[in-house]
């Protein structure tokens, strides 16, 4: 069959139509004509695999590293930069205007990024063996099927030196990839980078790591620590298993950004763009107001944004449920001598519940996983009498689908979209609400 691509979808696929019946076909661009064949029929959709590209988009190019695009992670790869861009915006504006009806004109350009590669700090690779050696790789998009990366051109080059390293020395030491019928192996590999040091955890079964292999790894230049983190369950959400023990160096690996020095543990989340995440915390600290007596910040991580507004509030109160990053905010504000500033372990909707009914909250920063506010948080936002939001989201269709409902309340003043991750469809925004 044949067909012409007419937008990008969701997850980076071509969209096409046939019979006026969509059909998402992936490694395919807009304005392409190309040949397929139907692999899936849905009640409202078609699933297609391309046969044959008979017109091509002019800014298609080579995939720019051919066993990670092969994964289906970066659909982005096979179109120049400046194609990614208008994909993104394109996508952002039709999602906040479908389901949030948002006027388009409160939407910026696009801000680029400055590298289109190697722009990553850090990498969460699953362990295998291939031909009797442990390599590093990634799974085919929804599925189980496993690919060897050679090389990444995503991760910064020191994430990659260390990587390889690492590797090597668990093959010497003849550690195998995790074996689920005995609980045991390497199952695997995270290392951050920032500033030029790296913070490794190796994610493994019931193993203890030999004192040798801990010894070589801590060797490696700008190493600063090892972690370990036992994870048995079949069907895990998260990488890391109940606990991640320290086995040598820092518990924390300390950082600047923005001029404040930051201290990270290895569980703690920190944005995965060093540079971009720099510029979405200038945006989100210009939308703050000149004047607060209280600011809010809601998963607020290891605390970065907090700081980073602190001067302007008499008091900050950060929210987060994982203790670990709780402690190390509270860590930050120390640090950096911020003496207005706490951060509670808690559920983002009942804290915010408690401090809406006891202070008056000048400004709510939010800036939640993918999946969105949920309905307690919207309902809590909803209730109070919270007068400016500031809303960080990573997913263009749970903004718009939270922003139809706070639009209730709230006017949406500008929205500013970032681009964090470029290769891939991924789009950050950040969005300043006021209320009526």
């Amino acid at each position: 069959m044949k067909t012409i691509i007419k937008k990008m979808g969701i997850n980076g696929e071509g969209i096409g139509y046939i019979d006026r019946t969509p059909v998402f076909i992936p490694q395919t661009l807009i304005d392409e004509e190309v040949e397929f064949k139907v692999v899936k029929k849905e009640a409202n959709y078609r699933v297609g695999k391309v046969e044959k590209i008979l017109k091509k988009n002019p800014n298609r190019i080579n995939p720019i590293n051919k066993q990670e695009y092969s994964t289906g992670g970066f659909p982005y790869m096979i179109c120049e930069y400046e194609e990614q861009v208008k994909y993104k915006e394109a996508y952002l504006k039709e999602s906040l205007i479908k389901y949030a009806q948002i006027n388009p004109k409160l939407i910026s350009p696009l801000i680029k990024a400055d590298k289109t590669t190697k722009y990553r700090n850090q990498l969460k690779l699953p362990f295998a063996n291939v031909e009797g050696k442990l390599v590093t790789g990634m799974y085919q998009a929804n599925s189980n099927y496993f690919t060897k990366i050679d090389i990444s051109s995503i991760h910064e080059d020191g994430l990659e030196r260390i990587r390889k390293k690492v590797v090597s020395i668990l093959n010497e030491e003849n550690y195998s990839a995790y074996n689920f019928k005995i609980k045991k192996g390497m199952r695997s590999l995270i290392i951050r980078g920032l500033d030029n040091q790296y913070q490794i955890c190796l994610v493994t079964g019931e193993d203890e790591i030999k004192f040798s292999t801990i010894e070589k790894i801590m060797n490696i230049p700008n190493v600063v620590s090892l972690a370990q983190s036992i994870n048995t369950e079949k069907k895990s959400v998260d990488l890391f298993g109940k606990k991640v023990q320290v086995l040598a160096g820092d518990k924390y690996m300390k950082f600047l950004l923005n001029g404040y020095e930051l201290s990270v543990s290895v569980r703690s989340f920190f944005q995965l763009n060093t540079s971009q995440a720099e510029k979405l915390y200038q945006v989100v600290e210009r939308f703050v107001p000149a004047k607060n007596d209280l600011i809010v910040e809601s998963y607020s991580g290891i605390g970065a944004i907090s700081l980073m507004v602190s001067h302007k509030a008499k008091e900050v109160i950060g929210i987060e449920e994982i203790k670990d990053a709780v402690t190390n905010a509270n860590l930050n504000a120390h640090n950096n001598h911020l003496h207005n500033i706490s951060f509670l372990c808690a559920d983002a909707a009942d804290k915010l519940l408690y401090l809406s009914k006891t202070k008056n909250i000048d400004t709510l920063i939010v800036d939640p996983p993918r999946s969105g506010l949920d309905v307690n948080m919207l309902a809590c936002i909803m209730k109070s009498k919270i007068k400016n939001i500031v809303y960080v989201s990573c997913n263009p269709a749970t903004l718009a689908k939270n922003l139809s409902i706070l639009k209730n309340r709230y006017d949406v003043k500008e929205i500013i979209p970032i681009d964090m991750f470029p290769q891939t469809p991924h789009v950050e925004c950040v969005v300043l609400l006021e209320r009526k």
